[in-house]
């Protein structure tokens, strides 16, 4: 979204930030957008790897987005960054701005999932899987900071066996790496990580 999908784009063009702004910006995702790329470039052999997103993480990518047009507004009007976590300094969100972003996001997903190489899945449930509970309590009370969204997004991806998570979490990574490893033999990487694997795959 934020690499070729051209959203960054937009938020810059529409709040008038330098060039310079948008690329350390942009710097910040480099690796996650690296990662992307190496998957829909069709760099990737045929069946060596299966890569999965869900609902839960779509629903999140758009708040992130919210949070990100949320700061670079802030930003813009000079808000001091101490009062950026001020609900009063809460800025509105212009309607012609979110048209623009979900303009864009949706020809995003036309890249992302529209050639198959990125496939949706449902969550998991109680209702689908009766080791779900199993699974979601002891990840939600014994990982610190452990929230919602990352329970339920850990035990769907246990669910369906997942070899390896990849997130930008570090806190979460550094708070369940180990016991997800031992306990369901599936790895929390990073963007970085997941590239390198990826690479291992194509020069072999």
């Amino acid at each position: 979204m934020l690499g070729s999908g051209g959203v960054l784009d937009v938020l810059c063009a529409g709040y008038h930030l330098s060039p310079e702004f948008r690329d350390v910006y942009a710097s910040h995702y480099a690796e996650s957008i690296s990662f992307i790329d190496a998957i829909v470039n069709d760099e990737i052999p045929d069946s060596l790897h299966e890569f999965y997103v869900s609902s839960l993480a779509i629903n999140e990518l758009f708040y992130a987005m919210k949070d990100e047009l949320r700061s670079i507004i802030l930003f813009n009007k000079g808000m001091p960054i101490s009062r950026w976590r001020d609900a009063r300094a809460n800025p509105e969100i212009p309607e012609k701005c979110f048209r623009a972003i979900y303009n864009k996001t949706f020809q995003s997903f036309d890249t992302l999932l529209g050639e198959g190489r990125i496939h949706y899945i449902t969550e998991g449930s109680a209702e689908s899987d009766p080791e779900y509970w199993s699974i979601y309590a002891p990840l939600l009370f014994l990982t610190k900071d452990a929230k919602t969204q990352d329970a339920t997004l850990l035990t769907t991806a246990i669910i369906n066996r997942a070899d390896y998570f990849v997130t930008k979490d570090e806190p979460l990574m550094k708070a369940a790496k180990k016991k997800l490893l031992d306990t369901y033999q599936m790895e929390l990487i990073g963007p970085s990580r997941g590239l390198e694997l990826l690479e291992q795959v194509t020069h072999r």
